[in-house]
C-alpha cells in the first residue's frame, strides 16, 4: 500500500475509513507540513448550483454552473482549481498542471488565460485539514490510499467515478476494495 503523501497527492479513502465526511471520497493535498495538511475533495458534487450561491454577490465568475464540496471544514470558505498547460502566477501550482486558487475573485483573471474555462476550472467549498501529526495517524490506521494526482482525474466529467477510477489505477491489487460495502457494519 503506497503511504506516500505531500502536496500534489491524492488521498483516497479506504472503504473501512469511518468518517462518513470522507466515505468513497478523493482529496487532493494542496500543502503538508509540519503544521498540518490542506486539501481538498474532488469528488463531491454540491446539490445547489454556483448560480445560487451567487445570486446575492457582486461577483462574476467564468460560467461554472457546478459546485463542488471540499471538505468539512470552513463550509462557506471558497477555493478554485484550475487547468492549465502554461504557468499561471496568480494561483499556487499542486500537480503539472494543477493550480489552486484561494479566493474566487482571483477567479475570473485566471479564466482569461485558460483554454475551455467552463471545463478547466472547479469550484471548492469547504476544505479537508488535518492537524500536525494528525494525518499520519490515519495513514497509519490505513484509512487512506495514496498516488501522485493528475489533472486527469481532477478535472474527470463524471465526479461519481473519480474514487473508482482512482482505485482501478492503483493496480489489480486494490480492485477488490470496488466490491466493498459502503457501510462494512451491514454486512
Amino acid at each position: 500500500m503506497n503511504q506516500k503523501f505531500e502536496k500534489g497527492y491524492l488521498l483516497i479513502a479506504n472503504p473501512v475509513l469511518p468518517d462518513p465526511n470522507f466515505s468513497r471520497t478523493v482529496v487532493l493535498l494542496c500543502n503538508h507540513n509540519d503544521s498540518g495538511s490542506f486539501g481538498l475533495v474532488i469528488n463531491r458534487v454540491a446539490e445547489f448550483s454556483l448560480d445560487e450561491i451567487l445570486e446575492e454577490s457582486e461577483l462574476s465568475i467564468p460560467e461554472v454552473q457546478k459546485i463542488f464540496l471540499g471538505g468539512p471544514v470552513a463550509p462557506t470558505q471558497g477555493f478554485f482549481l484550475c487547468r492549465s498547460e502554461k504557468e499561471l502566477s496568480e494561483v499556487e501550482p499542486i500537480c503539472p498542471g494543477v493550480y489552486l486558487g484561494m479566493n474566487w475573485e482571483s477567479s475570473k483573471l485566471v479564466a482569461e488565460q485558460i483554454e475551455e474555462p467552463e471545463k478547466n476550472i472547479r469550484f471548492y467549498l469547504g476544505y479537508s485539514g488535518w492537524a500536525s501529526g494528525q494525518l499520519a495517524g490515519e495513514m497509519k490506521q490505513k484509512s487512506w490510499l495514496t498516488r501522485e494526482a493528475s489533472d486527469i482525474f481532477v478535472f474527470s466529467e463524471n465526479e461519481d467515478k473519480i474514487w473508482s477510477n482512482v482505485v482501478r489505477s492503483l493496480g489489480k491489487d486494490y480492485e477488490y476494495l470496488l466490491n466493498a460495502p459502503v457501510n462494512p457494519s451491514l454486512n
